[in-house]
């Protein structure tokens, strides 16, 4: 009881603050929140395989997340896109099991500036498969994006597979995104997020079998520390981007660089190369780009004709 009152207390007070502000913060406390969880599953890469670690990310939501499923009951298990559940968390357990592996191979601070290259791979999906035009504004970023990629990897010194399976994990992830939009039509945020952590559990367990080990108090508690901020860093991402538009709270998202950089420093002694910046530089100002002109027509869609136009 008294933490319902909190939460209304809180609610209430929220509800004097401006939603674009609200959204900002969201977003940099979600953000700090997914490089927590990355410095966590770096640090415990080094003592648990990579792929149990995996499979305890994706088994632990449910006890992260139980207080809303006795809350809504059987409900919340309710989806009117049962294939597209399948296909999503099919394609969401590769990309996991890649950016995991990732993560365990690549400096911090680099992988989360790879990971920023979702939304480029997103666009060219959109082109693709939703018969998008693109004019030459938006061709110039991604081709500025990708030359940023191609800086950070530093193909030239060597092709690190870590960082190949994060650019892969991120096409993967953008596609994702693909499904979730059209999952969120008919089924609630959370029921998403909860499909995603149940239905991940049979992919990650059955290539973590092999080399499944006792792990101690200790690992559990990081492990548990893992589910927790992933799982906050993914609800609290959510809420920013209902709260506020996506061109306005996209580059406060960029401040996970700082994050990384530092925490890096700090746990693994990681030293940012100059290489890093100039890509780094280039992807977020590509993907900023991209996030406000994609805004942009959003509206200019819904002048036109609601509906008339689906983007990403």
């Amino acid at each position: 009881e008294n933490f319902m009152n909190f939460i209304k207390n809180l609610n209430n007070t929220t509800n004097n603050i401006p939603s674009p502000l609200i959204a900002i913060f969201l977003m940099i406390i979600s953000g700090l929140f997914f490089v927590l969880m990355h410095s966590a599953v770096k640090y415990l890469s080094k003592e648990i395989h990579i792929f149990e670690i995996a499979f305890f990310r994706c088994g632990l939501v449910i006890f992260v997340l139980a207080p809303v499923i006795f809350q809504q009951g059987k409900s919340i298990f309710k989806t009117k896109q049962p294939k597209m559940q399948i296909i999503r968390i099919l394609t969401n357990s590769v990309a996991m099991l890649c950016f995991f592996y990732g993560i365990s191979t690549t400096p911090l601070a680099q992988l989360t500036t790879l990971g920023f290259t979702v939304p480029i791979f997103a666009t060219i999906l959109a082109v693709i498969f939703m018969r998008e035009k693109i004019r030459l504004r938006r061709t110039s970023a991604l081709i500025i994006g990708f030359i940023g990629t191609i800086i950070v990897m530093r193909p030239d010194i060597s092709i690190e597979v870590g960082a190949i399976l994060i650019i892969f994990s991120s096409f993967l992830w953008s596609i994702c995104l693909i499904f979730i939009k059209k999952l969120t039509e008919t089924d609630s945020p959370i029921t998403i997020s909860l499909y995603f952590g149940i239905g991940m559990i049979p992919a990650t367990f059955a290539i973590a079998f092999p080399v499944l080990e006792m792990i101690d108090l200790r690992q559990f508690i990081i492990l548990v520390f893992i589910a927790i901020t992933g799982t906050l860093a993914q609800t609290i991402m959510n809420s920013a981007l209902q709260k506020g538009e996506l061109a306005l709270i996209l580059p406060f998202d960029f401040l996970r660089l700082i994050w990384s950089v530092l925490i890096g420093y700090a746990l693994f002694a990681e030293e940012p190369t100059f290489t890093l910046w100039i890509g780094g530089f280039l992807i977020i100002g590509s993907t900023s780009y991209i996030a406000w002109r994609e805004s942009n027509l959003k509206k200019e869609t819904k002048i036109i004709k609601p509906g008339e136009r689906l983007t990403y």
